[in-house]
């Protein structure tokens, strides 16, 4: 699924706030899970926005081990989110797809984030210390 991943050598994880890039421009939300990516035409359908978040490299959790085991992400990828703005406030999901046998192997977890190119420009991403607080929770 995801259960961290790291962009300028800080480490996210579900609960803290992310910065992403929608259509609209830079987005702060809260990390709040997980949508599948074959699942995306109802997120779509639900008002959700398909988002960029950056990250330098990923980690999921070992369904066998319990310990992270983490792996680059290429350049020019980033981790694709969807905006949930189902509720009182925005939030992020993640978005997930199915490992193939390789990953499995690897990760020993059956479910990958779904890694693209940029949707929204290649702007460079702005300083994350300024102003940032990352742990909400």
């Amino acid at each position: 699924m995801c259960s961290a991943f790291q962009f300028r050598q800080q480490t996210f994880r579900p609960g803290t706030e992310v910065l992403a890039r929608s259509p609209l421009g830079l987005e702060r939300l809260v990390w709040a899970g997980f949508a599948r990516k074959e699942s995306l035409a109802w997120w779509t359908g639900e008002g959700g926005v398909l988002l960029d978040v950056p990250a330098d490299r990923f980690a999921e959790r070992s369904d066998t081990t319990g310990r992270l085991i983490w792996s680059d992400i290429p350049i020019r990828s980033v981790l694709r989110g969807v905006m949930d703005r189902r509720g009182t406030r925005p939030l992020l999901k993640i978005v997930t797809r199915a490992s193939t046998l390789q990953e499995m192997v690897k990760f020993q977890h059956p479910r990958m984030p779904f890694l693209e190119e940029v949707l929204y420009g290649e702007e460079p991403w702005p300083d994350l210390t300024d102003g940032y607080e990352n742990e909400l929770f």
